[in-house]
């Protein structure tokens, strides 16, 4: 997801210390963030100090924006960092799904260690410094990138959804299988497939920026896979925009896309896309003035001193 032309006016603005751009910027996602922030914690009162800290983050930070990511992701990555740290930087899922094929406990603020079978550490070529790790990952993410674009144009939505359970909620071949419908190993094929493709896009992307030291993938595959989930959520690639989840909540998306969404939101059950779909429906308009007063008016001291 790009920045938008309308989030890129409103930072340059708030660069230049401008007020009233930061209480549209606050007003435009304080909703979404406030009701993924309480999906994850039992108390309200904490999960809105995160979301005030998460914009208090941005402004300080305002200068240094990459602009490479849209700032829905960006802010949802520094907040659900905020919440991981509540629980001692343990590993959360963010799909409902994974919680219940695991048997984790669906409540609120659970968080759970769910590392992808330790390939993150085993893989020495994914053990290197922080800034070929940091290429690596954009490497990946422009291949990830690639493929879902692929499969949506041509609206193959069984393996995006395929996929989805895979890499994002880290479900197990036979798991996919049971929910889809399928044998075992089509899905074992469709995943080593997806998987080809993106190493065959990070290689062409490394040969085309001189790299030459050789990524050895028969060691490497859980570690390819690992990276993937990374990524996935990182960027979140198959979310849909929100202004398709408006549609969706307002029963105007066609097929194939209502069920499609209809999957992603309700059976993976992707939290931040139910956070936009959440705030969406949001029907107090008092709550939300509250809530933006109270978020601007923390905030707004730092405006000068964190874009000066």
């Amino acid at each position: 997801m790009e920045l938008t032309q309308a989030d890129r006016y409103l930072i340059e603005q708030i660069g230049k210390g401008d007020a009233d751009a930061w209480s549209q910027l606050v007003e435009r996602y304080q909703g979404r963030l406030l009701a993924y922030a309480r999906s994850r914690l039992r108390s309200r009162s904490d999960a809105d100090d995160l979301v005030q800290e998460t914009f208090l983050a941005l402004l300080q930070s305002i200068k240094n924006f990459r602009q490479e990511c849209s700032l829905e992701t960006y802010l949802f990555t520094v907040l659900r960092r905020k919440i991981i740290d509540v629980f001692r930087g343990r590993r959360m899922h963010d799909c409902l799904l994974s919680e219940t094929l695991s048997g984790e406990s669906e409540s609120a603020g659970d968080a759970v260690e769910a590392r992808f079978a330790g390939a993150t550490q085993s893989a020495s070529w994914y053990a290197a410094g922080r800034e070929q790790n940091d290429q690596l990952r954009d490497t990946f993410a422009a291949a990830l990138n690639s493929l879902v674009s692929r499969l949506k144009r041509g609206e193959n939505l069984r393996d995006l959804r395929i996929i989805e359970m895979l890499f994002y909620a880290q479900l197990r071949n036979k798991d996919a299988a049971r929910l889809v419908g399928m044998d075992e190993k089509q899905i074992a094929l469709i995943k080593h497939r997806c998987v080809k493709e993106v190493r065959e896009a990070v290689e062409a992307q490394r040969a085309a920026a001189g790299e030459r030291d050789a990524i050895d993938w028969s060691a490497a595959d859980d570690a390819a896979a690992s990276m993937l989930t990374e990524v996935w959520e990182l960027q979140r690639p198959t979310c849909p925009k929100r202004s398709t989840v408006g549609r969706f909540s307002l029963g105007t998306l066609e097929s194939p896309w209502r069920e499609y969404v209809e999957f992603h939101i309700n059976q993976l059950g992707c939290r931040f896309c139910q956070a936009n779909l959440a705030d969406l429906r949001a029907g107090d308009p008092d709550e939300r003035a509250r809530a933006h007063n109270r978020i601007f008016q923390s905030t707004i001291g730092f405006l000068h001193s964190g874009c000066g």
